[in-house]
Protein backbone atom coordinates (compact mmCIF):
# COMPACT_ATOMS: atom_id res chain seq x y z
CA UNK A 1 0.00 0.00 0.00
CA UNK A 2 1.48 3.32 -0.71
CA UNK A 3 1.46 6.69 1.63
CA UNK A 4 -2.14 7.83 0.56
CA UNK A 5 -3.54 4.99 1.58
CA UNK A 6 -4.25 3.26 -1.89
CA UNK A 7 -2.54 0.10 -2.95
CA UNK A 8 -0.04 0.27 -5.89
CA UNK A 9 -1.13 -1.83 -9.16
CA UNK A 10 1.73 -4.76 -8.96
CA UNK A 11 4.51 -5.25 -11.95
CA UNK A 12 4.49 -8.52 -13.18
CA UNK A 13 6.95 -10.73 -11.26
CA UNK A 14 6.46 -9.06 -7.90
CA UNK A 15 6.23 -10.94 -4.86
CA UNK A 16 3.15 -10.03 -2.31
CA UNK A 17 5.95 -10.07 0.49
CA UNK A 18 6.08 -6.64 -0.08
CA UNK A 19 2.50 -6.27 1.02
CA UNK A 20 1.86 -5.02 4.74
CA UNK A 21 0.88 -7.95 7.11
CA UNK A 22 -3.01 -8.00 8.05
CA UNK A 23 -4.25 -6.68 4.48
CA UNK A 24 -5.69 -9.31 2.13
CA UNK A 25 -3.58 -10.53 -0.87
CA UNK A 26 -5.85 -12.05 -3.99
CA UNK A 27 -4.41 -15.17 -2.70
CA UNK A 28 -6.07 -14.83 0.44
CA UNK A 29 -8.97 -13.32 -0.96
CA UNK A 30 -12.11 -15.33 -0.71
CA UNK A 31 -13.43 -16.97 -4.37
CA UNK A 32 -16.71 -15.43 -5.16
CA UNK A 33 -18.66 -18.19 -6.79
CA UNK A 34 -18.88 -17.44 -10.30
CA UNK A 35 -22.35 -18.07 -12.89
CA UNK A 36 -19.81 -20.57 -14.33
CA UNK A 37 -19.95 -22.21 -10.86
CA UNK A 38 -23.92 -22.95 -11.38
CA UNK A 39 -25.11 -20.73 -8.07
CA UNK A 40 -27.11 -17.57 -7.87
CA UNK A 41 -25.38 -14.20 -6.66
CA UNK A 42 -25.99 -13.91 -3.14
CA UNK A 43 -26.67 -17.89 -2.78
CA UNK A 44 -24.16 -19.83 -0.55
CA UNK A 45 -22.15 -22.38 -3.05
CA UNK A 46 -23.27 -25.99 -2.71
CA UNK A 47 -20.71 -27.84 -0.86
CA UNK A 48 -19.49 -31.18 0.04
CA UNK A 49 -20.42 -30.35 3.48
CA UNK A 50 -23.82 -29.54 2.93
CA UNK A 51 -24.25 -31.84 0.70
CA UNK A 52 -22.78 -34.55 3.29
CA UNK A 53 -25.30 -32.98 6.22
CA UNK A 54 -28.43 -32.93 3.59
CA UNK A 55 -27.86 -36.71 3.23
CA UNK A 56 -27.29 -37.10 6.50
CA UNK A 57 -29.96 -35.66 8.00
CA UNK A 58 -32.14 -38.15 5.23
CA UNK A 59 -30.68 -41.03 6.78
CA UNK A 60 -31.74 -39.92 10.22
CA UNK A 61 -35.28 -39.22 9.41
CA UNK A 62 -35.64 -42.42 7.34
CA UNK A 63 -33.65 -44.62 10.17
CA UNK A 64 -36.00 -42.78 12.45
CA UNK A 65 -39.38 -43.38 10.84
CA UNK A 66 -38.01 -47.44 10.44
CA UNK A 67 -37.52 -47.34 14.38
CA UNK A 68 -41.14 -46.15 15.00
CA UNK A 69 -42.95 -48.56 12.34
CA UNK A 70 -40.98 -51.76 13.84
CA UNK A 71 -42.25 -50.37 17.51
CA UNK A 72 -45.82 -50.34 16.43
CA UNK A 73 -45.45 -53.46 15.06
CA UNK A 74 -44.50 -54.98 17.75
CA UNK A 75 -47.32 -53.22 19.73
CA UNK A 76 -49.25 -55.11 17.44
CA UNK A 77 -48.05 -58.28 17.27
CA UNK A 78 -48.27 -58.24 21.46
CA UNK A 79 -52.41 -57.85 20.89
CA UNK A 80 -54.56 -60.53 22.53
CA UNK A 81 -57.33 -60.36 19.72
CA UNK A 82 -54.66 -60.38 16.62
CA UNK A 83 -56.39 -62.79 15.09
CA UNK A 84 -59.58 -61.12 15.37
CA UNK A 85 -57.69 -57.92 14.15
CA UNK A 86 -56.49 -59.27 11.40
CA UNK A 87 -59.84 -60.89 10.49
CA UNK A 88 -61.78 -57.42 10.60
CA UNK A 89 -58.52 -56.18 8.39
CA UNK A 90 -58.87 -58.89 5.65
CA UNK A 91 -63.12 -57.82 5.59
CA UNK A 92 -61.56 -53.90 5.47
CA UNK A 93 -60.00 -54.30 2.34
CA UNK A 94 -61.91 -56.42 0.29
CA UNK A 95 -64.83 -54.13 0.76
CA UNK A 96 -62.48 -51.45 -0.05
CA UNK A 97 -61.42 -53.53 -2.96
CA UNK A 98 -65.05 -53.74 -4.44
CA UNK A 99 -66.03 -49.62 -4.13
CA UNK A 100 -62.58 -49.24 -5.55
CA UNK A 101 -63.39 -51.30 -8.36
CA UNK A 102 -66.69 -50.49 -8.97
CA UNK A 103 -65.62 -46.76 -8.82
CA UNK A 104 -62.99 -47.47 -12.12
CA UNK A 105 -65.80 -49.19 -13.13
CA UNK A 106 -63.81 -52.47 -14.14
CA UNK A 107 -65.51 -55.48 -13.39
CA UNK A 108 -69.13 -54.15 -13.27
CA UNK A 109 -71.11 -52.93 -16.35
CA UNK A 110 -72.30 -49.05 -17.16
CA UNK A 111 -75.42 -48.97 -15.51
CA UNK A 112 -76.97 -46.95 -18.32
CA UNK A 113 -76.50 -49.82 -20.84
CA UNK A 114 -77.83 -52.27 -18.54
CA UNK A 115 -80.78 -50.28 -18.19
CA UNK A 116 -81.23 -49.86 -22.35
CA UNK A 117 -80.57 -53.76 -22.53
CA UNK A 118 -83.04 -54.58 -19.95
CA UNK A 119 -85.96 -52.03 -21.63
CA UNK A 120 -84.97 -53.61 -25.12
CA UNK A 121 -85.68 -57.32 -23.70
CA UNK A 122 -88.54 -55.88 -22.13
CA UNK A 123 -89.91 -54.43 -25.31
CA UNK A 124 -89.01 -58.07 -27.35
CA UNK A 125 -90.59 -59.99 -24.62
CA UNK A 126 -94.12 -57.92 -25.19
CA UNK A 127 -94.06 -58.56 -29.01
CA UNK A 128 -93.38 -55.50 -30.05
CA UNK A 129 -90.96 -54.78 -33.00
CA UNK A 130 -87.96 -52.77 -33.12
CA UNK A 131 -87.56 -49.43 -34.75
Amino acid sequence: MSQTGHERPRQPGQSAQHEQPGQPGPAEQPAQPGPEQGSAPGSPPVTLELLTLLAAGVADLALDQLRQSADRAQEVLRRSDLRELLTEGVVELRKRGELATRRSGAGAENHLEAMARRAAERVASEGHPRA
